[in-house]
């Protein structure tokens, strides 16, 4: 059986990788929070890959010990030889949110000899790094990472740097060597040469900017963990690759998932997000005829529960009149509400994790209610952190991937808890810059395969 482990730092990139691993045919469970060490040993026995999704992208570093380092014991008593630490594919942290080198010294920590590569290119997603430096599309156009319309100007994290390394020494974890595009590209496949040389080495941000290295690059890692600890600070582009590697190889006999969604007659769609792309798809959806419900500042803030009584009665009477419904905190990094939210927290709160922690409650309520009290079998939570929170306040355990959209990065999962009101539900999990205008379409109507 086929041992893998990893850790998402936000929910919506952790259900992606999870369906990365599921599309070529490995058994993929994704937990919400840690579970117990008899649960984790238990589901390692039925599939090939464990993962967690956890918060860490919206918390400040002197918190991610709390949150990282029991997952990753978890996982040394699993064995596993090949960890990977799910971070963005656009790498979006900084020293004092979400470190991705904060990630990296509490994985050394656990195993102090492991090699890290850092590869964090996902061609299919058009995110690239050449010699370094990392680009990310955006629309019909690809930018450099800090000159990126969206990334550059991130809220909580704007990246004003493109040099992975930089990025990271920037946050205490100087990677020691680059694997480019001209190596990558002199081998058809994981070269005996290029393991030897990883063994003795620390680190390495390894390019990519087609599939074909980014699978060299994959192939290579999980040949060096055959022999030594693999510990990787990588985006889904890793899971995709090494899952097309291992299927290659003749290492996965499972026939590949089809990719079928039903559609259903209506849809709620929680968007936390405030990515230009996010507003975009909130817009397509009203104008398509979902009612938009726009939550200002107060509701968001309050613990009054007449308030958001009164919320989830409106969304309730709009489902019940048989309408799709959008509910959103913001339209994109410029709206007036998030300079709203931020002005009404509480003096001295780390803003990222507070205003997740409450879309979280919020949002979960919404959920259930649409769930439990309308019907509704599908849901769409929008914006990693929020999706987060969300998850875990709905009471949902883990998740399965039941149809992947790959064109829109889509991928629409089966929820596992114990409340059987919960348990079999489904929900999109879709980080800020997922999909195209037209996203909460395909949702609502369902898609056959990859069609457009």
């Amino acid at each position: 059986m086929i041992h893998l482990a990893f850790y998402g730092d936000d929910f919506t990139g952790a259900s992606d990788n999870a369906a990365q691993y599921a599309r070529h045919g490995l058994r993929t469970l994704l937990f919400f929070s840690n579970p117990d060490a008899n649960v984790l040993q238990k589901a390692a026995q039925s599939y090939d890959v464990i993962g967690v999704a956890g918060t860490a992208r919206s918390l400040p570093s002197e918190a991610m010990a709390d949150e990282l380092l029991p997952v990753l014991e978890n996982f040394h008593q699993l064995g596993v030889n090949f960890i990977q630490y799910k971070c963005c594919s656009t790498f979006d942290s900084s020293a004092s949110i979400g470190s991705l080198g904060e990630a990296i010294r509490l994985m050394r920590t656990v195993w102090p000899e492991s090699f890290v590569p850092i590869l964090s290119a996902t061609p299919e997603f058009g995110r690239y790094t050449l010699f370094g430096h990392h680009y990310a599309r955006a629309g019909d156009q690809v930018y450099r990472l800090d000159r990126h319309p969206v990334m550059s100007r991130h809220p909580v994290t704007p990246m004003h740097e493109s040099d992975l390394a930089k990025i990271l020494t920037e946050q205490g974890f100087e990677p020691q060597q680059l694997i480019d595009l001209r190596q990558l590209d002199a081998l058809e496949n994981a070269s005996d040469a290029l393991v030897a040389q990883l063994s003795n080495e620390d680190s390495a941000v390894f390019d990519g900017y087609t599939q074909r290295q980014v699978i060299t690059g994959a192939a290579s890692l999980w040949q060096l963990s055959r022999s030594r600890r693999v510990c990787a600070m990588a985006a889904q582009g890793l899971a995709h690759a090494l899952g097309a590697h291992l299927r290659e190889q003749g290492q996965i006999t499972a026939p590949e998932p089809s990719h079928t969604l039903a559609p259903v007659d209506r849809l709620l769609v929680l968007s936390g997000s405030c990515s230009a792309l996010s507003a975009a798809q909130i817009d397509w959806a009203i104008a398509a005829g979902f009612i938009g419900l726009r939550i200002t500042p107060e509701q968001l803030i309050s613990a009054d529960e007449a308030t958001q009584e009164a919320l989830q009665r409106q969304m309730l009477d709009a489902l019940s009149s048989g309408k799709s419904v959008v509910m959103y905190t913001a339209k994109g990094p410029d709206d007036d509400h998030v300079a709203a939210v931020q002005d009404r927290l509480p003096a001295g709160v780390s803003a990222p994790a507070f205003v997740a922690h409450r879309i979280g409650l919020l949002y979960s309520k919404l959920a259930r209610a649409a769930i439990v009290e309308a019907g509704l079998s599908r849901i769409v939570v929008a914006g990693g952190d929020s999706s987060s929170f969300t998850m875990r306040q709905l009471g949902a355990i883990a998740l399965e991937t039941k149809a992947s959209h790959f064109r829109q990065n889509a991928h629409v999962c089966s929820l596992f808890s114990e409340d059987p009101q919960i348990h079999g539900k489904e929900v999109l999990l879709k980080g800020g810059q997922v999909g195209t205008a037209a996203l909460y379409g395909l949702m609502l109507q369902g898609f056959s395969g990859n069609d457009p």
